[in-house]
């Protein structure tokens, strides 16, 4: 099963909020901005995401979230 982790650059406000609260640190604060220049949050090992959704719990913008996308063994 693979895990898609989409972040919506144009609600992100930079807090960090999910880069702080993710348990197996696959997040961290990019060098990116958006056009609202907000700092955006990177995903670094979305092998190691156990899909909590904390991050996308604690987001106030709504700005990520994780989906699980079946694999297709053709």
């Amino acid at each position: 099963m693979k895990i898609k982790i989409k972040i919506k650059e144009e609600y992100c406000k930079g807090c960090g909020f999910c880069v702080e609260i993710c348990p197996k640190n696959i997040l961290k604060q990019n060098s990116k901005s958006n056009l609202k220049g907000y700092i955006l949050p990177e995903v670094i090992d979305r092998e190691e995401c156990i899909f909590c959704k904390k991050c996308e719990l604690i987001c106030p913008e709504i700005a990520i979230s994780i989906i699980r996308e079946e694999e297709n063994n053709e």
